[in-house]
């Protein structure tokens, strides 16, 4: 059995299709230096770093609905963007938003003990939330890292951070995330 953890960082969906789109890549470049910094801070600490990636079948209805093709699997663009390298804990394939549905990773987070979930990555109004509800609904601890969760838009990454903390979870700077995990 691993050794017991009482927090853990999901970094999702961090892929050269979805990160260097003209759309969000300013973003992204913003967000990397403090996500690189909690994925040093938390894989230091010995707490459970995890990176969820999409891997889509080229004709997956959510093209239709959304109007664009990313992260098909066998590509490029689903890889994983090398700024991140080298990966500091697993790597999980997931098909939908929720980084919960259909995988294993509820079941990585209890054999490890974890009670606080830490969320890093994009996009914050859809992957981050509907993550955030599922891991409340499964009886964890949500946290959205501010400067590390990434939208396309600043007002729509702040709808998004007002429902978390209003329905799910909890908000709160990098800063106050390492005070925290340093108590611990």
């Amino acid at each position: 059995m691993a050794a017991q953890l009482s927090s853990a960082l999901i970094v999702v969906d961090m892929q050269k299709d979805l990160c260097w789109d003209g759309r969000r890549k300013q973003k992204v470049a913003e967000a990397l230096p403090p996500l690189l910094t909690a994925i040093d801070a938390f894989a230091s600490m010995g707490s459970l770093v995890v990176y969820t990636y999409f891997a889509l079948p080229p004709d997956d209805e959510q093209f239709k609905r959304f109007g664009d093709r990313y992260c098909i699997e066998g590509t490029e663009g689903a890889e994983l963007i090398s700024e991140l390298a080298p990966l500091r804990g697993p790597l999980l394939r997931k098909k939908k938003h929720s980084v919960f549905f259909e995988t294993e990773l509820d079941q990585v987070l209890r054999e490890h003990g974890v009670d606080v979930v830490y969320f890093a990555g994009l996009q914050t109004q859809i992957c981050i939330m509907t993550s955030m509800a599922d891991a409340s609904f499964r009886g964890y601890r949500a946290v959205a890292i501010e400067e590390c969760v990434v939208s396309t838009r600043d007002e729509v990454k702040q709808q998004a951070l007002d429902w978390i903390r209003t329905y799910v979870g909890d908000v709160l700077p990098l800063s106050q995330v390492t005070q925290v995990m340093e108590a611990r």
